[in-house]
């Protein structure tokens, strides 16, 4: 009778009792990241990745926040070694001319939402993650700072005013727009709108009489990445504020603003509300259903903001500020997780178009001696304000930091 190991089940992989490299563990935490989000980034899933017990891991390195310290250090390391390239090319270039700083960011932008694109999804979720989360904040610290600081250097060889830098607002706008562009990088009207945004950006950020060209090729790529025929979509303005829906809708806001997608489970969100989690699934039933109603509900409160013009002086004010809402901090938690959560692409796309909407329409209030502010310009600004903003916890130090940064720009935008 032959042999019948061929029938056997596979044998089990056999767990390693070497420590893991770092390069090995950046690359599991990567390969998570990707998958899980931020949340996936436990022992247990990264032991199973790399083969090994989870008491070889945590011997070796400690507990979770010790995981991730050492994650965020071999990823910085990556990042040096990743930036070399391009530190050695801003010293031979000396001075960057609008044109050239522009398509050389484009060509950076490109390569970390491409070939990069697994340390970009992680570097995306440990900011979001840093906001929340006092451990990841330590962490994630140097890699940060190295990051802003490679902005600074490429913005000072662009001429881009040092109150403007150290602000932080152009490191905060390749942040938000480093999470669109894993996202949409596939999507040309996308890759032409970021190309825009670039070059305006490195020009001075006013419109020129020579530019209306621009403002036909905006809005056109606006249309563009409009939702299409059978997308879901976010029904802005919704009024979901009757009832137990109403209520829902709000704590589906305050998650996403606090915590991101990972913080929408229908326990947390029917706790919220005071309903049964049953009655919560059958209107909501999926955790899609329960981003669209927060996303609707901070809108709805965005344009009622923006529609009364509710704005403390010179202040520039968050949706919201007062019941802890922030769409910005929102729609970037939104394009993180569509990375893993395709049916949220659409939606996320869309509210990237919309940068700057409500900033275009209160620009004149707070800062009527700026002209040339088109929409084009307020999506430019507006993108680095809530990038910044992304890389701070809620509360009045991020506050304080954004409307230094805004003023910053308008003082720029004065001298152009």
């Amino acid at each position: 009778m032959p042999p019948m190991d061929h029938l056997a089940e596979p044998p089990a992989t056999r767990k390693r009792g070497k420590p893991p490299t770092a390069e090995a563990l950046l690359a599991a935490a990567c390969r998570i990241a990707a998958t899980e989000g931020f949340a996936g980034l436990t022992l247990r899933p990264l032991a199973e990745s790399l083969e090994v017990s989870v008491t070889v891991l945590s011997n070796h390195y400690g507990a979770r926040a010790d995981v991730i310290t050492a994650i965020c250090k071999a990823a910085l390391d990556e990042e040096l070694r990743l930036f070399t390239t391009w530190r050695r090319d801003l010293v031979t270039l000396e001075m960057l001319a609008p044109a050239v700083a522009a398509d050389l960011a484009e060509i950076i932008v490109e390569e970390l939402a491409v070939r990069q694109r697994p340390l970009s999804q992680l570097f995306v979720e440990m900011v979001q993650a840093s906001t929340w989360d006092e451990t990841v904040q330590a962490a994630f610290a140097p890699w940060l700072q190295a990051r802003g600081q490679f902005w600074h250097e490429f913005g000072t060889r662009a001429g881009l005013p040092a109150a403007l830098l150290d602000s932080g607002w152009l490191a905060g706008y390749f942040i938000d727009e480093l999470a669109y562009s894993v996202l949409l990088n596939h999507a040309p009207p996308y890759r032409l709108l970021r190309r825009l945004c670039l070059r305006r950006l490195f020009s001075g950020l006013v419109q020129r009489p020579d530019e209306n060209s621009d403002t036909a090729l905006f809005s056109m790529l606006f249309d563009a990445l409009e939702y299409q025929p059978g997308e879901p979509s976010v029904m802005q303005g919704a009024d979901l504020s009757a009832g137990w829906p109403g209520r829902a809708a709000q704590a589906c806001a305050m998650q996403l603003s606090a915590r991101g997608v990972s913080g929408l489970t229908h326990r947390a969100i029917a706790a919220e509300a005071g309903v049964p989690h049953t009655t919560l699934s059958y209107r909501f039933p999926t955790q899609h259903d329960l981003v669209i109603a927060g996303l609707e509900y901070i809108i709805s409160h965005l344009l009622i903001a923006v529609d009364k013009a509710e704005l403390s002086g010179k202040q520039l004010s968050s949706i919201g500020d007062q019941h802890g809402l922030d769409v910005g901090r929102a729609t970037f938690a939104v394009a993180i997780a569509a990375t893993r959560l395709p049916r949220l692409a659409a939606c996320a796309a869309d509210m990237r178009r919309q940068r700057g909407i409500n900033l275009v329409k209160l620009l004149p209030q707070l800062a009527p001696e700026a002209t040339g502010m088109d929409w084009l310009a307020a999506q430019i600004m507006s993108i680095g304000l809530i990038g910044l903003a992304n890389t701070l916890p809620p509360g009045e130090t991020a506050r304080q930091a954004v409307n230094q940064a805004f003023g910053s720009v308008i003082s720029w935008v004065q001298r152009t």
